[in-house]
C-alpha cells in the first residue's frame, strides 16, 4: 500500500474535524477534494464529481493507538488518511496479532467491507496521530451508482490488493528471513514522500517482526547485524534504511531462496 502522490501538508480543517461535543464534522470541500484528486480511484473523474464526492465527507481526529475499527465490526464507512499511519492487523484467538500493511497519506482503506455489506477482516489501529476521511457506505454507494467509472477503478485497486497478498504469500514461503526482512523495510521506505536513501521507517522491531513472521529477537540480531555494516540504522521509533543497495541484493528472490 504505496503512497501514491504527495497531499497538501496542511489545511483549514485539520486540527478542527470534531465539534466541541465529540461528534464528526464536516471536512471542507477544497480539503477533501485535494485528497481526492490524488488518488488513483477518484483522480480520474470530473471535477464537479470530485467536488461532490467531497461533500460527503468528514474528517475524524483520532489519536494514536486508537481502534478505527475491529475485525467483524461491520464495514460503515470507506476511509483515507489524510495525515498519519494506520496499522492493519490481524488479531488471533490467544491475543498474537499478525500486522499485515501500514496505510499512509492519500491511501484509502477499509474497502473490503464496505463493498461487499460484510464485516471487516481486520482491525485498524491509529499508529500515531491521525486526520482521517470517512464517507458512510450508503453514500459512497450511491455515488458509484451514479459513476460507474468509479467502480471500475475500485476493482483495479482490489486487484492490486490480491496481487499485494499473492506476493506476499510467495515470500513467506520462497525466501529465508533475511531476505524477508530486507523486502519488507525497501518497502516501507519507497514511498513518494520519503527519499529513497536515509529514509526512515516508522516501525518497532516487534511490528516489523509481525509483518514478517519472524519472532522479535530473530528480527533485532539481524537488524543488529546490518547496523554493523552500516546498511541501516536504530533510532527511537523506525529504522533509518542507509544503504537501500544492499538490502536489495539481500531481498533478490533467486539469491536469497533457502536452500535448504
Amino acid at each position: 500500500m504505496n503512497n501514491r502522490g504527495a497531499i497538501p501538508a496542511r489545511a483549514s480543517c485539520l486540527g478542527n474535524s470534531r465539534a466541541p461535543d465529540g461528534t464528526d464534522q464536516a471536512c471542507p470541500a477544497v480539503d477533501a477534494a485535494a485528497l481526492l484528486r490524488q488518488h488513483p480511484v477518484f483522480g480520474a473523474l470530473a471535477g464537479g464529481q470530485v467536488e461532490k464526492l467531497a461533500s460527503l465527507a468528514t474528517l475524524r481526529s483520532t489519536p494514536r493507538g486508537t481502534v478505527i475499527f475491529a475485525k467483524d465490526d461491520r464495514g460503515t464507512a470507506l476511509f483515507a488518511v489524510r495525515a498519519g499511519v494506520v496499522k492493519i492487523t490481524a488479531p488471533s484467538a490467544d491475543g498474537r496479532e499478525v500486522m499485515i500493511s501500514l496505510v499512509y497519506p492519500g491511501d484509502l482503506f477499509g474497502e473490503i467491507a464496505l463493498l461487499d455489506g460484510g464485516l471487516r477482516t481486520a482491525d485498524a489501529v491509529a499508529m500515531t496521530d491521525c486526520e482521517l476521511m470517512a464517507i458512510d457506505r450508503r453514500d459512497f454507494l450511491a455515488f458509484v451508482h451514479s459513476e460507474p467509472k468509479v467502480a471500475f477503478k475500485l476493482i483495479e485497486l482490489l486487484c492490486t490488493r490480491i496481487r499485494w497478498a499473492n506476493e506476499h504469500f510467495e515470500e513467506v514461503v520462497f525466501l529465508n528471513l533475511p531476505a524477508r526482512l530486507a523486502r519488507t523495510l525497501l518497502r516501507l521506505a519507497d514511498r513518494k514522500d520519503v527519499p529513497a536513501k536515509d529514509s526512515k521507517v516508522a516501525v518497532t522491531q516487534r511490528e516489523l517482526g509481525q509483518m514478517v513472521g519472524m519472532a522479535r529477537e530473530s528480527t533485532n540480531k539481524q537488524l543488529r547485524a546490518w547496523v554493523r555494516q552500516n546498511w541501516i540504522r536504530l533510532e527511537r521509533g523506525g529504522i533509518v534504511v542507509l544503504a537501500p543497495d544492499a538490502l536489495a541484493m539481500i531481498a533478490g528472490i533467486d539469491g536469497a531462496r533457502d536452500t535448504g
